[in-house]
């Protein structure tokens, strides 16, 4: 056995040069760790262990400590990163400064406490606990106390034992076990988590188990009270329960990124995502949503009642929200027919969700998991019989000037890093195209597609496509491009190469749709995103359907209703499509993200892939297709039996 009481610090830190990263927390926390305190966690030397100590256990022993911080977001796990570490070597805090003036004003402002998972507003839990014509007294349970069973019995039995005649509540932004507290009928408990902030103005005092847990009490202008003889004098003031709380050994982290920052930093992208937390303030239940999905959708459907409920059924996705008082999502080309209408009759709130516009390095068709959806509780964008939720924004919205010009920002940035929907495809460069004539794109699409089927009524297929293009452009060099889908060979839509040759200069299949764009000066399509995507670069387009884009005074519109009744900018367009529509995901951290972010995220790992005509291996390409010719007919007989008439092959 390695002797640790032998390892001398070094450097100012006063800690060892190394140390050996002992349990799966510790481990997938180690580039945050390292960042924190200077130090290596490896096997390759001896060192003291770094352990994980969920409570914060606070010993002289030469072991490296690590325990969550005072500041999470809901969706912060060791697995997906924290917001904030709370670092101890030997029983002293590792690092850390002290809070910003501006920290404790945030956190007031803001309301954020601990993880972050509590429901907006006062829980009816805690209106019954609280009331009587003498308010309880709280004991505030900080997460350190609530994840230690000994910690937290014996705070409560020192505050029954102390005050024999009060009753009290025990309640944390953690929440309270109820195993193993004392039994007393003056003791309520509220066993899920709640928001202190909320909490404060309840009680008659404020009891903690230490002085670093009385910041919301302290800030909120509430004196709070320890019973801990230990826990040292009463803090000055307001600064000082924030430097006890919030300074020695604690440190900022991205969210997202895991780097560190400062901590009102931190403070603010954790509230972003708490807010984001907040918005599924009912329980969801998914329907329809394949396995391989489940993992992203999940982190969008999460909210305070817990995560998402999964099942393929219509009448048993109306149980469950019913017994969960939730709401229900179905995928839009999974859904069951009858599910809309039974949701009405349950009063329960329904809506549809599919891939959003910026998605994955990578096909959907090859079960590439997406970084991006849309929730739309009117109809679906790409189906233009029913108003979408996102053409009622984009026809009613006000577009304020900070909105256009970040989405305007947005736009360039995307033509910029030279990004597409799903990222695929090689480099154009060298192609002997002509200098002197017209380049004209024609994207073909999958036809057995929802958005062909239902938004593109008079030309409804590849061929017919080409053929409208070719009319129109007689004298143009046309290109033709097979959507990667069909080119895989996993979906309908392919033209006979006779046909191709008779209408079309040149076949452009396993290039990049941003190099094609780049070359070309004019796109005619039927509902492609590779319109929209023309549009941000500022092409010409030309569309025989009615994709969301059309209509705006933006595109030559060739199918009949086209019209929106209202002219946008092509900022006012971004905005609403790729801001205030879909949501995000960053697809490393797993949690929610901003448009930009994600863009980050997407270059990442369009350099890491490097150069592919489909992102896909040859064993994985072969696997899929025998997946669409076999498996997938059986999966769509069975669906159909359970009330889905999908209007997509998929």
């Amino acid at each position: 056995m390695i002797d640790l009481r032998h390892i001398e610090p070094h450097g100012d830190t006063g800690l060892p040069r190394s140390f050996l990263p002992l349990g799966r927390a510790v481990r997938h926390l180690r580039a945050q760790i390292e960042a924190a305190t200077g130090a290596a966690l490896t096997f390759r030397s001896p060192g003291p262990p770094a352990l994980w100590s969920a409570a914060g256990a606070a010993d002289g022993r030469a072991i490296l400590r690590v325990s969550p911080g005072p500041l999470l977001s809901p969706y912060d796990t060791p697995e997906t990163g924290l917001s904030s570490l709370r670092i101890r070597y030997g029983g002293r805090p590792v690092g850390g400064e002290p809070p910003s003036p501006d920290l404790g004003d945030l956190l007031r402002a803001r309301g954020l406490s601990g993880a972050n998972r509590f429901p907006r507003g006062i829980a009816h839990a805690a209106l019954t606990a609280f009331a009587g014509e003498s308010p309880p007294d709280l004991a505030l349970v900080d997460p350190e106390t609530a994840a230690s069973r000994s910690a937290l019995h014996a705070f409560l039995t020192r505050l029954l034992a102390a005050n024999p005649r009060t009753r009290f509540v025990a309640a944390g932004p953690e929440g309270c076990p109820r195993d193993g507290l004392p039994v007393d009928p003056r003791l309520a408990v509220i066993a899920a988590p709640a928001d202190p902030w909320s909490l404060l103005p309840l009680a008659g005092r404020i009891h903690v188990a230490r002085w670093d847990a009385a910041c919301e009490a302290a800030s909120a202008g509430f004196a709070p009270l320890c019973p801990d003889p230990a826990a040292g004098p009463l803090p000055a003031d307001e600064a000082a329960f924030l430097a006890l709380g919030y300074g020695a050994g604690v440190h900022g982290f991205d969210p997202w990124t895991r780097r560190p920052i400062p901590l009102a930093e931190a403070a603010e992208r954790v509230a972003w995502l708490r807010d984001r937390f907040l918005g599924n303030d009912r329980r969801v239940v998914l329907v329809g949503v394949s396995g391989w999905k489940r993992d992203a959708l999940d982190v969008f459907a999460t909210g305070p009642a817990g995560s998402p409920l999964h099942t393929m059924t219509a009448a048993e996705a109306v149980t469950l929200a019913r017994s969960h008082g939730g709401r229900v999502q179905a995928w839009a080309t999974r859904c069951p027919e009858q599910l809309p209408r039974l949701c009405a009759e349950a009063g329960l709130p329904f809506a549809r969700i599919e891939d959003g516009f910026l998605r994955s390095v990578g096909l959907g068709a090859s079960l590439q998991p997406g970084a991006s959806i849309v929730v739309d509780d009117l109809g679906i964008y790409y189906d233009p019989r029913v108003e979408s939720r996102l053409a009622r924004t984009l026809k009613e919205a006000e577009f304020p000037s900070g909105l256009t010009a970040r989405a305007a920002a947005l736009r360039e940035s995307i033509v910029a890093r030279r990004l597409s929907k799903y990222n695929v495809g090689l480099a154009a460069m060298g192609e002997d195209w002509p200098t002197d004539r017209r380049i004209v794109l024609v994207p073909g699409q999958v036809e057995d597609d929802a958005s062909v089927l239902t938004g593109s009524p008079q030309v409804r297929g590849n061929l017919a496509l080409l053929q409208a293009a070719r009319a129109r452009n007689p004298d143009a060099f046309l290109l033709y491009k097979p959507h990667p889908d069909v080119e895989a060979g996993f979906r309908p839509g392919a033209i006979p190469d006779d046909a191709v040759r008779r209408l079309a200069d040149r076949v452009v299949g396993g290039l990049s749709i941003v190099d094609l764009l780049d070359r070309c000066h004019h796109v005619e399509t039927m509902t492609s995103l590779a319109g929209f995507e023309a549009l941000i670069r500022g092409l010409t387009v030309a569309v025989h359907g009615r994709p969301f884009y059309a209509g705006w005074g933006l595109t030559e519109d060739l199918a009949p209703g086209a019209g929106r009744g209202r002219t946008l900018s092509l900022d006012e367009l971004v905005a609403g499509a790729l801001i205030l529509y879909p949501l995000y995901l960053d697809p490393v951290a797993m949690k929610p993200c901003t448009p930009e972010h994600l863009l980050d995220r997407l270059s990442e790992a369009r350099a890491a892939a490097g150069p592919s005509r489909l992102a896909l291996g040859a064993a994985r390409h072969a696997t899929m297709r025998l997946r669409y010719a076999v498996i997938n007919p059986i999966l769509r007989r069975l669906r159909a039996r359970r009330g889905v008439r999908s209007e997509s092959g998929r």
